[in-house]
Formats: structure tokens, C-alpha cells, sequence
């Protein structure tokens, strides 16, 4: 067991910053992201509780999704005015669903239940690395530790958001499918959809071989085929009903854009603040994150191993990485949670050959682990 205490001491680190987010009176309900500035109105389940309210801010987006697992049938008209993009937080249906299902229906408990569902998922995905990454060193204590502290993973902890439970059930159909459990892996894959439409993506994960399970690739296109179609229609038919609700949008705002361009005006706009105004975590962060994501891409660009599916994860996520628009990095953490498998299968895949290499390449593109605790205080 005493290979496990840095692991140990690591979640005891992470539960004392839960924990200031707890207080008598409103539960967690600060990581619901409620901002006293948001001049929305709450639907009427919603208003009968005591909620935490951030002073002097406008809050997160976790506010909107809450507010659907208090009515995941979306029935109550009050929602429409209430989220701020109806129909593109209502295909998040997830986690919204599932805490409403654990709370009986019950608001407080609703309430409560979602703001510590990425709590859950983050424990999960702790569990789920340590296949990949074995307590049997320090560096892979350290790779592990710069996953779980990452921006993307306790950003969408912060704030209930559906980045980390999406990554959480990548990692989980990756593992079914590495241990041959090939329905199993469907249905994460599915659930994952669900959680997140970005995660349609992930069924490109079934095409690449299993270095104990070889099949041919015949074999493999038809897996990933009805994979894709099965997320696919999942995500489909629950859009279908959002869609009788609320007008359907494809895209909040400008989130998706041409490769590079977001990244370009992000970097420019953060060198020009610094220069104009000094320094600033935001603008100085931002560069470091985007810098970092570019090289975690790249690394695992020159190393390519399609073979493994986490390096496929990781390509995925890469490539949506670069076509992430303005919207997005306006608040860079944002582009950090949907970066996080590409951040995930770095860590995992970043050879520790070298060890110099290794820990430099580790530190220096993992930096953006110090504001994400730093935010959290």
C-alpha cells in the first residue's frame, strides 16, 4: 500500500480544496457556478433554494446545466429564459439526467448531487489512469498528478460542466475495449455522446488494433461503424426531443473556427494586453496553455503508435484543439477542459527515456497546473 500514499496524499490535497468550497448553508452549491451579476431569471425550482452566488460576476455556465437537472424533461417553460443557449445545453443531458435520477427528484438534492457528480467522475478517472500509468514510479506518480490537477479536469470540477465526465468515459470505453468487453465499450461510448457531442468523435477509437487482440481492420471498421452509429442515434433522438422544445442551434457562438485562426488571435490579443497593461494570469496563462497544447499535439504527432488508442484519443483532441475559435479562448480554461484527453494521452504516452526529456517536457507543458489550484483558492 505504500506505493499508493503519494496518490493518497494527492486526494487528501484535493479535498481540502473541495472542502472550501463547502459551507452550511448552500452545500456545494458554489461549483454550480451561480454569479450574483447574471441578469437571467432562475426557473421557479430553482429560486426556492439557497444557493451560493459568486459576488460581482455573472457565474458559469454550470448555472444553466443545473438548472436543466431540476427539470431534465425540460417541460418548464421558465428554462427558455433561464439557460442562456437552451437547445445546445439541453444535448448535455447526461449528468443533468443522472443527478436528477439520484436526487428522486428532490431540488436540493438535485442540486447537490450535480455539483459533486465531476467529484465522482474526477475519483473515476484517478482509478481508470492508474491503468495506464501503475504506481511503480515517481514518474508516473507525476503524470498522474498533472492529469488530475490539470486545468481541463478541475476547471469542469469547479463549475459542474461535462468536459471532465465525457473524458472520464472515453477513458472507460478504452478500457472495455482493451479488455475485450466490446458492448460494454458501446455503451460508454453512447453514454459519452450524451455527456458531451463532441465525444461522437471517440468512436474513431475503435479502429485502432489491440496490440493483445488483434483483428483485422474489416472487423474493426464494423465495431467502430455501429459504435458511432449507436452515439449517433443516442444523441440524435434526445436532440429530436430537444428540438420540439427549444429552436436547435448547431453551435452556441463562435466556439469551431478555421485551424489555427482562433489560436493565432488569441496568442496576439494576450502579447498585446501584457505589452499595453502589464502583466495578467489570464493573457500570461493563456500562452502557456495554448503553447503547451501545441506541443503535446506535436509530441504526439512525431510519435505516432496507432496501435494504442489513447495516442488515437489524443489526435482526436489534438485536431479539435486547433480549430477552437474566439469564444473559447476568451477564457483559456475553456480550451484546456475540451484539450483534456489530448492533455491525458500526453501525460500517458510522454516516454521517460530521457529524463531530462521527460520531466522538462512534463513541467513546461503541464504549467497551467499552478493557476488552475491557484483558482481554486
Amino acid at each position: 500500500m505504500k506505493r499508493y500514499l503519494p496518490h493518497f496524499l494527492a486526494a487528501l490535497f484535493f479535498f481540502s480544496l473541495l472542502a472550501s468550497k463547502f459551507d452550511a448553508q448552500h452545500g456545494f452549491s458554489e461549483l454550480a457556478g451561480f454569479g450574483q451579476d447574471y441578469d437571467r431569471p432562475q426557473i421557479p425550482a430553482l429560486r426556492e433554494l439557497e444557493i451560493y452566488e459568486k459576488p460581482d460576476s455573472t457565474g458559469y455556465d454550470g448555472q444553466f446545466y443545473v438548472q436543466i437537472a431540476l427539470d431534465p424533461t425540460l417541460s418548464d417553460p421558465a428554462l427558455a429564459e433561464a439557460v442562456d443557449h437552451p437547445s445546445y445545453r439541453a444535448r448535455r443531458i447526461l449528468q443533468p439526467a443522472f443527478a436528477y435520477a439520484l436526487g428522486f427528484g428532490q431540488p436540493w438534492l438535485i442540486l447537490q448531487i450535480h455539483s459533486l457528480l465531476n467529484v465522482a467522475s474526477l475519483a473515476l478517472c484517478g482509478i481508470l489512469l492508474l491503468r495506464w500509468l501503475p504506481a511503480v514510479s515517481w514518474e508516473n506518480f507525476a503524470r498522474w498528478a498533472a492529469c488530475i490537477f490539470s486545468m481541463g479536469a478541475l476547471e469542469s470540477v469547479r463549475y459542474s460542466l461535462a468536459d471532465l465526465p465525457a473524458t472520464t468515459l472515453a477513458l472507460a470505453t478504452i478500457a472495455l475495449l482493451d479488455s475485450t468487453r466490446g458492448k460494454l465499450a458501446v455503451a460508454a461510448n453512447a453514454l459519452a455522446a450524451l455527456s458531451k457531442e463532441t465525444s461522437l468523435i471517440n468512436a474513431a477509437t475503435f479502429l485502432s488494433p489491440s496490440e493483445s487482440e488483434p483483428s483485422t481492420f474489416k472487423k474493426r471498421l464494423l465495431h467502430g461503424c455501429i459504435a458511432g452509429a449507436i452515439a449517433l442515434a443516442s444523441l440524435g433522438l434526445w436532440m429530436l426531443y430537444v428540438s420540439s422544445v427549444f429552436p436547435l442551434t448547431v453551435n452556441a457562438s463562435d466556439n469551431i473556427g478555421i485551424p489555427f485562426a482562433g489560436i493565432y488571435r488569441g496568442l496576439a490579443e494576450s502579447f498585446q494586453e501584457l505589452a499595453a497593461s502589464g502583466f495578467s494570469d489570464r493573457y500570461f496563462f493563456r500562452i502557456l496553455a495554448i503553447a503547451g497544447l501545441l506541443f503535446q499535439f506535436a509530441y504526439l504527432l512525431a510519435k505516432p503508435s496507432p496501435r494504442n488508442r489513447i495516442w488515437t484519443l489524443g489526435i482526436l483532441y489534438g485536431c479539435l484543439f486547433l480549430t477552437l475559435g474566439d469564444a473559447v479562448w476568451r477564457g483559456y480554461w475553456a480550451g484546456c477542459r475540451i484539450a483534456l484527453p489530448l492533455t491525458i494521452a500526453f501525460n500517458i504516452l510522454l516516454s521517460s527515456k530521457n529524463k531530462a526529456f521527460f520531466w522538462s517536457s512534463l513541467v513546461l507543458s503541464n504549467l497551467t497546473v499552478a493557476h488552475a489550484i491557484i483558482r481554486w483558492l
